[in-house]
């Protein structure tokens, strides 16, 4: 560390700090060039409480990933809280959790490729992290549980798209289940929750039918609710109109425009452009499609005759110029 800076750390760490002092230095320094308003008490708080437990665990397993891991994490972790993504004051808690309770069970890659594998999951959990509805602690904890065995940073990669799709990434679902193939069987039943000798038919099922759920063997007709005033964090500055597209629906709102993509494990606003609203179906569902919605989404002022429904192949989609959400529902 910089002249100036005392942190405390383990023996493991300390070690670290003095054999690589000129070179730990000069990455601040080299960091701090950077990133003028560099918080160093910040970057402190982030030694001592997220690279010294990964640099003990990776002691404990993997000694001698120790030192390759440690450097690595020194380096990106300056960079990781100069963005504001890392250490006491970033705005979410992601990278600390992956780097605490993942990073460690990837002792074998970080041995091989320090920088990247730390990189990857840094990088995942910030994109995971800048989408309100994806469930980031869900793909941590699925990921320090089957991500263990992986041999290869590729592999790495497409055992976290499989993960991410399952706490809610739907962009995810066809890059994932057309990778599913070159991944172990064993870790990809153990992801969906299913015994692998049932994999090959539960991947038919998830390939006929987005909203099917292996976990539970069937479709939950509840669907998911999404969007909410943007005054509040939420998406949309007025009340929503929609229209289908075979993947999922375009919305309009205040003349912006949003991809929603929904499945079984959620949905998720993407960017989307004039053209393509423009080019959706306005068509609601046939005479014979009985939508279900819990009155726990419908205001108690909201008359049924001021709710419009959109019906697609991915689904139906429920607004009303009374409400900035969206209800998506299985096709019923």
């Amino acid at each position: 560390m910089a002249a100036g800076t005392l942190i405390v750390v383990s023996a493991v760490l300390a070690e670290l700090l003095a054999a690589r002092r000129s070179v730990l230095n000069q990455a601040v320094a080299d960091a701090r060039h950077r990133w003028p308003g560099l918080d160093m008490a910040a970057f402190s708080a982030f030694v001592t409480q997220t690279i010294d437990p990964l640099c003990q665990a990776i002691q404990r397993h993997h000694p001698s990933a120790t030192q390759s891991t440690c450097e690595a994490a020194f380096e990106i972790g300056l960079e990781l809280v100069a963005q504001g993504h890392a250490g006491p004051k970033a705005r979410l808690p992601w990278v600390e959790q992956a780097w605490r309770s993942l990073a460690p069970a990837l002792a074998p890659l970080l041995a091989d490729a320090p920088r990247e594998t730390l990189g990857t999951i840094s990088n995942a959990v910030v994109r995971l992290g800048a989408s309100p509805d994806i469930r980031v602690a869900q793909w941590i904890d699925a990921m320090a549980a089957h991500a263990g065995g992986c041999t290869s940073l590729p592999e790495l990669r497409d055992i976290g798209a499989l993960c991410a799709w399952q706490a809610g990434m739907v962009q995810l679902r066809r890059p994932a289940l057309a990778r599913i193939d070159a991944l172990p069987a064993n870790t990809v039943a153990a992801v969906l929750g299913i015994d692998a000798g049932d994999l090959a038919s539960v991947r038919v099922q998830l390939e006929q039918d987005r909203w099917w759920n292996p976990r539970q063997g069937s479709v939950d007709l509840r669907g998911h609710r999404v969007g909410s005033f943007s005054g509040l964090d939420g998406a949309f500055p007025a009340p929503p109109q929609v229209r289908a597209t075979t993947e999922g629906f375009v919305v309009e709102s205040a003349g912006g425009y949003f991809l929603l993509l929904a499945d079984a494990f959620g949905a998720v606003l993407l960017p989307a452009s004039a053209a393509e609203y423009a080019a959706g179906s306005s068509s609601g569902p046939a005479p014979d499609v009985t939508a279900r919605l819990g009155v726990q989404w419908m205001a108690p002022a909201l008359s049924k005759d001021d709710l419009c429904a959109v019906s697609g192949a991915s689904g139906i989609a429920l607004f009303s110029p009374w409400s900035h959400h969206v209800h998506v529902l299985p096709p019923q």
